[in-house]
């Protein structure tokens, strides 16, 4: 699917969903580290999830984009 030479080493799973409860996005992310495994120089790096998530506008100001950010920059 991927050339040896792909672009991607840091892979970063976001989620944002209805449900609130923690464990809503474990599957899924477990299923993109299984992804992960088939790339060598790819790494996941974390997961954020923000629930509670329904209309436009609800993930704003959310403390998730917080932690996104800050793990995007390296500081979690």
């Amino acid at each position: 699917m991927f050339t040896k030479d792909y672009k991607f080493r840091d892979v970063y799973f976001l989620a944002a969903a209805a449900e609130d409860d923690k464990t809503v996005p474990q599957r899924a992310a477990e299923g993109t580290k299984g992804w992960i495994e088939c790339f060598d120089k790819a790494v996941f790096k974390g997961c954020v999830f923000c629930g509670g998530v329904t209309d436009v506008g609800d993930i704003k100001g959310n403390e998730s984009l917080s932690e996104a950010y800050e793990m995007e920059l390296g500081i979690h």
